[in-house]
């Protein structure tokens, strides 16, 4: 009989995006194990624990106990999920740093080949070059901080599009929209949020742009944000995000300015042979773009939308076999474990 190849996925909980990754992986045909930084249903283990709670929050205004609950619920999780195999073939772990150190260290233990990816700017949160030690590749998204600290010796390795069979039925009933985009709110890039939505607003009957925030952060939102666009500090999952891109006419991409790495967006355009707008720079040096497909905005004066109905107009131009499969999920795992390189 067949035994698939256990392995760890250790991700957060943001958007769900692990859900697809684990789909993906299985459809690789591994078994996998995968546990979070977080989001785990939360129950008292008691009665006294409730009460205690309460009277902590109520009397001596202390609202971090269950918080330290939640934390103890999550490391408890975690190491049940990890002591579920003697023996892991490789641990994926993406975003380390969401992690407590004994927790990767425990993993170490137990795994063949330790792979870390970094989606996001190594210099958001230095922290992060605390566990470049326990990894036995260390692959960061941005090729900048590949040159920023040559003393970790990180690996580059751009995002990737899922490969496997989506399966949108859940969400078959969704609006159809010209233009939808979702967003965790960030300073960086809300000019440009406000600079492109009103734009595109003025060309297409149905342009769909949610932003999701953090409620200490409502009161940095531009008024025009919060009366044009949807804002909600609940979960839009990644699947859900990812019917909808695919329904729509136009992908969105606007980059914080912490990182210059591709997003998921930039390369699902190549996945649904879609156009995508983009504030990314970087775009114009892939080797995938062509500028049928990628309208790059550089500035927030109007000569930088100058072209923009020449770019609709132009067909799409579909990437080469070699890059579709480049940027798959099943190459991008590939590479990381040095079989079939491109």
């Amino acid at each position: 009989m067949y035994n698939k190849k256990k392995i760890l996925l250790v991700a957060p909980d943001s958007f769900d995006l692990y859900k697809l990754i684990v789909e993906n992986l299985e459809y690789l045909g591994y078994d996998v194990v995968h546990i979070q930084d977080r989001g785990y249903p939360f129950s008292y283990d008691s009665f006294g624990q409730r009460v205690l709670n309460a009277i902590r929050k109520l009397v001596f205004r202390d609202k971090s106990y269950k918080g330290k609950l939640q934390h103890k619920l999550n490391r408890r999780r975690q190491l049940e999920g990890i002591a579920t195999s003697e023996r892991f073939e490789f641990s994926l772990v993406l975003r380390a740093d969401f992690f407590d150190k004994d927790i990767i260290a425990l993993m170490r233990q137990k795994t063949d080949l330790m792979l870390s990816f970094h989606f996001d700017g190594i210099g958001r949160d230095l922290r992060i070059l605390d566990y470049v030690s326990y990894f036995d590749r260390f692959y960061v998204f941005d090729e900048n901080d590949v040159k920023k600290f040559p003393d970790y010796h990180f690996r580059y390795s751009p995002n990737f599009y899922f490969d496997y069979p989506f399966e949108f039925d859940s969400f078959k009933n969704l609006d159809k929209h010209n233009i939808y985009y979702v967003s965790t709110f960030h300073e960086s890039r809300v000019e440009y949020l406000r600079f492109i939505y009103r734009f595109l607003k003025a060309r297409f009957d149905c342009v769909k742009f949610i932003v999701v925030y953090n409620k200490p952060k409502y009161g940095l939102i531009p008024n025009d944000v919060k009366e044009d666009m949807e804002l909600t500090t609940q979960v839009i999952s990644f699947q859900e995000q990812l019917c909808n891109v695919s329904n729509s006419d136009l992908i969105i991409d606007l980059v914080i300015s912490e990182h210059s790495g591709y997003s998921f967006r930039v390369l699902e355009g190549i996945r649904f042979a879609k156009k995508v707008i983009t504030t990314n720079l970087s775009v114009r040096n892939a080797d995938f773009y062509h500028p049928n497909n990628y309208f790059v905005i550089d500035s927030l004066s109007e000569s930088a939308l100058i072209g923009f109905d020449e770019f609709l107009n132009k067909p799409y131009c579909p990437p080469s076999s070699e890059i579709l499969k480049k940027y798959s999920f099943t190459n991008w795992l590939s590479t990381k474990l040095n079989t079939d390189e491109i």
